[in-house]
């Protein structure tokens, strides 16, 4: 255990405890999709869509109803993450940081983008230097062995948008434009949820050579 890093994850704590992290997290999402979808407008913000979810997931969290492992865990908003000399308002702060409450509190991290057909929210936005690209720089989920990004889907359908990603990470695998950070794997399909079926995962190499898998999640935002 170090005690310079109170996030930081042994084997042991890994193997056993992170599939459950990862299914619980995942929960959490789907509740706070499922109770926001009505307010959530295809014209609206990144911003805006993140904070309709988010407060649907502080709400079911205080519901006396809610599964007993829920008390185990907390949603921080707003929450900078320390790393890269970054003090001040110029540390990054990811969308959702779910942390369990006991130590060694470890946080399940997860980025989200609008996805469009708009130049700025297309493919190369959702995987560039501000989404997926901030876990392979390790400025996001350093010390953990995965995280997620969620995709806004604001046109076409998640079936489109899915083979879109999938198919421009391979691209530019092949055109090895960030051969450094990308791994030889090809994405794969990986349901955690079937209220998620068009989940997959994408396996990378960060820039220090460490691996890091990304969940991909798409929720349609269309209405």
């Amino acid at each position: 255990m170090s005690y310079l890093n109170p996030h930081y994850l042994d084997d042991k704590w890994s193997d056993r405890y992170w599939p459950e992290f990862r299914l619980h997290v995942h929960k959490l999402i789907a509740w706070g999709y499922e109770d926001a979808r009505s307010r959530i407008r295809q014209d609206h913000e990144e911003e805006e869509i993140t904070g309709f979810i988010a407060e649907a997931i502080q709400k079911r969290l205080s519901f006396p109803s809610c599964p007993r492992w829920c008390q185990r865990y907390t949603l921080k908003e707003d929450n900078p993450v320390p790393g890269k000399g970054l003090t001040g308002k110029r540390r990054k702060v990811p969308d959702f940081i779910f942390e369990i409450t006991v130590p060694p509190r470890p946080w399940y991290i997860f980025e989200a983008k609008r996805l469009r057909q708009h130049k700025n929210f297309r493919e190369s936005y959702y995987l560039g230097d501000k989404g997926l690209g901030r876990f392979l720089r390790g400025e996001y989920a350093s010390n953990y062995p995965e995280a997620g990004m969620i995709g806004y889907v604001q046109c076409d359908t998640l079936d489109d948008w899915r083979d879109r990603l999938k198919q421009y990470i391979v691209e530019d695998m092949k055109k090895k434009k960030n051969c450094k950070v990308h791994s030889n794997s090809d994405p794969r399909e990986e349901q955690i949820l079937s209220v998620f079926p068009e989940e997959w995962v994408s396996e990378h190499e960060r820039l220090t050579g460490e691996g890091i898998a990304i969940y991909h999640i798409l929720l349609d935002c269309c209405s």
